[in-house]
C-alpha cells in the first residue's frame, strides 16, 4: 500500500510517499481503508520530535481519519467488515492515519452516521474531542455562561465555539481579520473580538458590563496566560489547551488570587482510547443532527502531505484533510 512515512525528523521535505507492507490485523485490532486523514498540528510536532513518541522512524504518522472496516482481528465485536467508522489517537505508539490503510486498536472504532462524510468525519476528528475535553471535562460549561475562544478560527477554537453554544452558552471569540471574523459568526459567536485591532480586556469588560466571563477556553496559553487572569469574572476559569509559542509562562499571582481564579490544564491524552472514542460517538451525533460541523479549508491526495503540512504551518482557514484515493 502507500503511505506517508518519515525516516527522520525535520520539515516537511522529510515526508516521504512510497510503498509500504500491508498492515495484518491482530487479536482486538481492526483493519481499516482509510478514505480520508486529517492533519493536525500535533503531526507537525512529531514529525518535527517535538513531541516525542515512543515509535521511532521509519514510521507513518498522521492522527486521526475515517475509512471502511476491511477485517477484524480475533475476539473483535463492537464493528464487522463493512462498517464505516472514525478513529483518532494514532501515530504515537502505533502507525499514523496517513495511509491507504490503517491498524486501530478496537476501543478505537466510532461507527460513522451515515449522512456523515469521510471527509468531514476526519476533519473533526482531533479537534472537537479536544474541544469537548477542555469544555466539558475540564471546564464544566453550564447553560447561560458566558465563555471567551481565545482564537476561535483555529480548528479546536471552531469546535470549542459550536460546542460551547450547543451548551448554552454566550460565546465571545478573538480572531484576526475579516475572513476569519466571518468564519466564527457563522459557527455560532455572538461577539467577536479582532486581538490585532481592539483592546481585548476592554472589550470583555464592555460586552460582559465589567463582570468578566465565566470561562475563558485558552488555545495560545504561553502568549496569553497573564492577561486572561484580567478577563474572568470572580471564581471564573481558565481552562488551558494550547501551549503557544513558548513551553514557559509567567503569571501575576494577585489578579489570580484576587479574583478567585481557577487554572486548569488538559491533555486529550488523559481520555484514553475508550473516553475519546465516547466523546467523538457523541460529537457524531450531534453533526448528524446538524449541531455542530466540520469546518475544512482543503482537500489534498496522501501523496501531497507535504504541501499540505506547509499549508498547515502557514496561514489558512478549516481543517486540511489527505484523500488516500484523491
Amino acid at each position: 500500500m502507500k503511505a506517508v512515512r518519515i525516516h527522520k525528523y525535520g520539515g516537511p521535505e522529510v515526508l516521504v510517499y512510497e510503498d509500504v507492507p500491508d498492515p495484518e490485523p491482530g487479536q482486538g485490532q481492526v483493519l481499516v481503508r482509510v478514505e480520508a486523514a486529517s492533519v493536525n498540528p500535533i503531526d507537525v510536532s512529531v514529525r518535527e520530535d517535538r513531541f516525542p513518541t515512543p515509535k521511532q522512524p521509519p514510521k507513518i504518522i498522521g492522527s486521526d481519519g475515517a475509512g471502511v472496516v476491511e477485517r477484524v482481528g480475533a475476539e473483535v465485536t463492537a464493528v464487522k467488515a463493512g462498517d464505516e467508522v472514525v478513529f483518532s489517537g494514532l501515530g504515537v505508539g502505533s502507525e499514523g492515519s496517513y495511509a491507504e490503510r490503517v491498524l486501530i486498536a478496537e476501543a478505537q472504532a466510532v461507527v460513522k452516521p451515515p449522512g456523515l462524510s469521510f471527509v468531514d468525519a476526519a476533519a473533526m476528528g482531533m479537534v472537537f474531542p479536544t474541544a469537548y475535553y477542555g469544555l466539558v471535562t475540564r471546564g464544566a460549561l453550564g447553560e447561560g455562561e458566558t465563555v471567551l475562544v481565545q482564537g476561535g478560527a483555529g480548528g479546536v477554537g471552531s469546535a470549542s465555539i459550536q460546542l460551547a453554544k450547543a451548551r448554552g452558552a454566550r460565546v465571545l471569540t478573538t480572531v484576526s481579520g475579516t475572513e476569519a471574523a466571518t468564519l466564527v459568526r457563522s459557527l455560532g459567536a455572538d461577539e467577536v473580538i479582532d486581538y490585532k485591532a481592539d483592546n481585548v480586556a476592554a472589550r470583555v469588560e464592555e460586552l460582559t458590563d465589567g463582570r468578566g466571563v465565566d470561562l475563558v477556553h485558552e488555545l495560545v496559553v504561553s502568549a496569553n496566560l497573564p492577561g486572561d487572569l484580567d478577563l474572568v469574572a470572580k471564581g471564573g476559569r481558565i481552562v488551558c489547551t494550547g501551549q503557544g509559542p513558548s513551553p514557559e509562562v509567567e503569571l501575576p499571582i494577585g489578579a489570580a488570587l484576587a479574583n478567585d481564579v481557577t487554572l486548569l490544564f488538559m491533555s486529550l491524552n488523559n481520555a484514553g482510547r475508550a473516553g475519546v472514542a465516547a466523546i467523538t460517538r457523541e460529537i457524531a451525533a450531534m453533526a448528524a443532527q446538524g449541531t455542530v460541523r466540520a469546518v475544512v479549508g482543503a482537500t489534498l491526495p496522501l501523496r501531497d502531505a507535504r504541501r499540505a503540512h506547509e499549508l498547515l504551518e502557514g496561514s489558512h482557514l478549516g481543517k486540511i484533510v489527505l484523500l488516500p484515493r484523491g
